[in-house]
């Protein structure tokens, strides 16, 4: 029986682990805010400009005030929630973001090399839309070979 429950919670862990890297996979890195309205004011280009992802749990977003870039951090948990992902802001130097989004991303264009990647952060009084590039090929032989095989096409 201990065997059968060690298992059982193993099993959890290593599922629970799995999701977190993948969810992480998703958004890690930078990103460049084009919309951010926080209680219908529009903060896009008065004060924020970028957000990112690190260490699957720390969260920054660079506040702009004066010419001065500032970075604004926070923790994060990103989880799935009735079938739809949630990311969870705690703890941030600015009270204001804390709270818990509705997240969606989206490919919104194919350029050949790379692919446009959206991502939508929104609760009740606040909206955040913010997009990447992401390389379709991991290196350089990949694109040359998928090169070949378009030609071959």
């Amino acid at each position: 029986m201990k065997k059968i429950l060690l298992f059982v919670l193993f099993f959890i862990t290593v599922s629970c682990s799995t999701n977190r890297k993948k969810y992480f996979d998703m958004v890690k890195g930078e990103w460049f805010i084009e919309q951010f309205y926080y209680k219908n004011e529009d903060l896009t280009l008065k004060r924020y400009s970028r957000i990112g992802f690190e260490n699957r749990n720390n969260l920054w977003i660079i506040k702009r005030e004066d010419g001065e870039g500032e970075f604004v951090s926070s923790d994060y948990e990103i989880f799935k929630h009735s079938d739809s992902l949630r990311l969870s802001v705690k703890n941030c130097e600015e009270k204001r973001f804390d709270g818990t989004y509705n997240m969606y991303i989206d490919t919104i264009q194919d350029t050949g090399e790379s692919y446009i990647i959206q991502l939508i952060l929104d609760k009740e009084d606040t909206y955040i839309q913010a997009v990447r590039s992401k390389l379709k090929y991991y290196s350089y032989g990949e694109y040359q070979e998928s090169l070949k095989n378009k030609v071959k096409e």
